[in-house]
């Protein structure tokens, strides 16, 4: 039995796809581009979605990843019927239509400069009348923007943590649980989602300065005795966190999967371990170094040699490595006792937001990669802080040189990778490092903007996939005062 498909595009990063297709005229430019994307969705044969991704598809995430994620839309939600489209403006196209299980469904395909959708957003079907995202940049004060952000987006509860020129300041509003009337409070702490990444990327840092590993320590060097396809043995810790392994994705996984892979193990260590054998017997989907490709499971497999080099599970390294030295005494990894007060992820339902939260073997099998891992959002800007103290030259956790060298990113998807942490420029700031996290029923934001000695946090208790998400939109608005492209050069 599938799962309805609000409740799988969150999880498997499929509501947010990079599409394209030419726009003839603006009275038929959304009929024209949804029938057809419609059309191919329901066919659902490989050949025919790979020939709409050659033929439509503007420049952005490789090709591969594009047809796996139209792929996986098709096999959650066809046959979809298309109801209704409209031009919302000259960049911005909506479509409202029913998936195979009856749900209502908004898709709204954004087109950038050149008349290409370079986005396209899944939403429940009364987003089809909503209005574009808001224009925050007239803000006020930190708690009214989190507030209004919060309630234009229909998020439960929202927080937001900023440290400018080394002060905290955070807010938050609404409520731990939909209708219960149980206040979010400033210390909760939120699911990070693939944040996980770069702090797994911080761990591997560590265990380099320690001596436990090298930037070019190969698979085959790291994993002794674990079988692997000869196209891993070259493949260096360096690539794998750049992205550019060739190591399968992993974007989602069915149960059986997960089933297959534990094999009945219950502790963590070899629940990952059944997982990186898995991992290393399947074809690579590219040459070492060849080319950009998000995968899951490559930090699946930084989180196993972690572990390996050290004989202790990756969570306790986590609390070793970074947490403790940090002082983070709001962060707790999957195999820690949670706060029984925090905030409940929700998910889109046939009747609105429902309250859901994951746990299983499948948060064990991908904590490097971000599963089972929660912080809040004042100990997630103190990470932060951490890695914009290494770029603006000064050593603490990690030395600068380790740090600069983690955040030395390579052109992929639209904005530049690192080793687990993306640059991204946005019109009117600074560029700024950082990640974004989901896990479906949570969305997280991190930001680092190391001209403007800028750290901002963000989360929100709901998946579902506004773009940019609450969390960006708050700190883009944050960034356009205290971050602005003319400081960048300061």
């Amino acid at each position: 039995m599938r799962m309805p498909l609000l409740k799988m595009i969150p999880v498997l990063l499929c509501a947010y796809l990079a599409l394209a297709c030419t726009q003839a005229s603006q009275g038929t430019a959304a009929d024209d581009f949804f029938n057809g994307f419609i059309a191919v969705l329901n066919k659902g044969d490989h050949d025919g979605i790979a020939a709409f991704v050659t033929a439509h598809f503007a420049s952005g995430p490789n090709p591969e990843t594009r047809v796996a994620r139209t792929e996986q839309l098709a096999k959650q939600g066809a046959p979809f019927q298309l109801r209704k489209t409209k031009v919302i403006s000259p960049t911005m196209l909506s479509a409202l239509v029913d998936d195979a299980h009856g749900m209502s469904l908004t898709m709204r395909a954004h087109l950038n400069d050149a008349q290409k959708v370079d986005r396209l957003m899944v939403a429940p079907g009364e987003a089809f009348d909503e209005a574009p995202p808001k224009d925050y940049s007239g803000w006020k004060d930190l708690a009214t923007l989190v507030s209004d952000v919060r309630s234009d987006t229909g998020c439960p509860a929202m927080v937001v943590a900023t440290i400018h020129d080394g002060q905290m300041s955070q807010s938050v509003s609404g409520e731990r649980v939909l209708g219960k009337n149980d206040p979010a409070r400033v210390d909760d702490v939120w699911s990070i989602g693939s944040i996980g990444k770069p702090l797994c990327s911080t761990v591997i840092g560590r265990l380099i300065e320690m001596g436990k590993l090298n930037w070019d320590t190969t698979l085959a060097d790291a994993l002794p005795g674990v079988p692997m396809r000869p196209e891993y043995k070259a493949v260096t810790f360096e690539q794998i966190m750049h992205q550019r392994g060739g190591i399968p994705q992993d974007l989602d996984f069915q149960g059986s999967d997960i089933k297959r892979i534990v094999a009945g193990a219950t502790e963590p260590m070899t629940i990952r371990l059944n997982y990186a054998k898995d991992i290393l017997s399947r074809e690579p989907i590219g040459k070492p170094g060849e080319k950009f490709a998000y995968s899951n499971a490559g930090y699946a497999l930084l989180g196993v040699i972690a572990e390996r080099a050290m004989n202790k599970p990756y969570e306790q390294l986590v609390k070793e490595l970074v947490f403790k030295p940090l002082g983070l005494s709001h962060s707790f990894t999957n195999a820690d006792k949670l706060p029984e007060g925090r905030p409940s992820g929700h998910m889109p339902g046939p009747k609105g937001l429902e309250p859901v939260n994951f746990g299983g073997p499948l948060e064990i099998m991908c904590a490097p990669a971000g599963g089972g891992m929660y912080m809040s959002a004042g100990d997630l800007a103190k990470f932060g802080a951490a890695h914009l103290k290494g770029l603006r030259g000064e050593d603490g956790l990690l030395k600068s040189a380790t740090v600069l060298r983690l955040h030395e990113a390579l052109p992929a998807d639209g904005i530049d990778y690192a080793c687990g942490w993306g640059v991204e420029t946005n019109p009117g700031i600074e560029k700024f490092h950082g990640h974004n996290g989901s896990n479906g029923t949570f969305r997280a934001q991190l930001c680092v903007f190391p001209k403007a000695n800028l750290v901002i946090t963000g989360f929100v208790n709901c998946g579902g996939e506004n773009e940019p998400s609450p969390p960006l939109q708050a700190a883009l608005a944050i960034a356009g005062r205290f971050a602005p492209a003319s400081d960048a050069g300061k």
